[in-house]
């Protein structure tokens, strides 16, 4: 008696399994290769950035993920750009405080003359902080994967670290309006966002490697204090 798909209804050939659902997952995968377009990547921007502040921790599982690598560069590039606009604007409003403050702002405006910031500033703050979420992802990286012999992903842990991003660049823009109503204040948000950051990417880290919950923390300061000596010291020793 000829035997048939219970799931699509055809003649099985000697009692083989169809392939129907392999079709269907073959489907399935297209439908969401389509899927990671410009207005799904917006999409997924927005529901980050409401995770971030809600459910940090749901938001982390669900976009830590190596398909989420894209997604990913573009909350760093986003989060880059608007850091090097903060440092821009701060710098201008610093050396007109401390122009104020030692009495030349007057001579200034009677001279016709303005303060400037050059546009490099915005560059190089942009570099930098580029090259803090790199060295941050390739060392937290190179310490659990070739070192540790861990199954450790890099688009996993860069995804990870963009999701976190997402939240830095919010309270950047909030320490950017600050800016120019008290500049102690908008110093207070940007550590604070920071600090935030920190904790948001270690607690991901932690759930998101397999090594040895004794050796993370210390996986984790060494990465980071690399990283901040790299970005403080050698980078503008290099490019400065």
């Amino acid at each position: 008696m000829a035997k048939f798909c219970t799931n699509c209804g055809k003649k099985l050939v000697d009692g083989k399994p169809c392939d129907c659902e392999k079709k269907e997952s073959k489907k399935v995968e297209e439908v969401e290769v389509v899927s990671t377009g410009a207005g799904e990547m917006v999409n997924d921007y927005i529901e980050a950035l409401k995770g971030i502040f809600t459910k940090p921790v749901d938001t982390m599982k669900k976009y830590a993920k190596s398909s989420k690598f894209v997604l990913a560069m573009i909350m760093l590039g986003i989060n880059a750009i608007v850091f090097g606009l903060y440092i821009y604007l701060f710098a201008g409003e610093s050396v007109s405080i401390l122009a104020r403050l030692m009495g030349y702002s007057s001579l200034m405006s009677l001279s016709g003359a303005s303060v400037s910031v050059p546009a490099s500033v915005f560059f190089w703050a942009f570099l930098f902080m580029a090259v803090f979420f790199f060295a941050l992802g390739g060392l937290l990286y190179l310490f659990c994967g070739p070192i540790m012999k861990d199954d450790t992903n890099f688009k996993e842990i860069m995804s990870l670290i963009g999701v976190n991003a997402v939240f830095t660049t919010i309270t950047i823009l909030v320490a950017l309006i600050f800016v120019y109503i008290k500049t102690w204040i908008s110093l207070v948000i940007l550590m604070l966002g920071g600090f935030i950051f920190i904790l948001n990417t270690y607690h991901g880290f932690t759930n998101l490697v397999k090594i040895d919950k004794n050796r993370i923390a210390y996986v984790f300061t060494a990465s980071y204090a690399i990283t901040l000596f790299v970005v403080c010291y050698i980078l503008p020793k290099i490019f400065m």
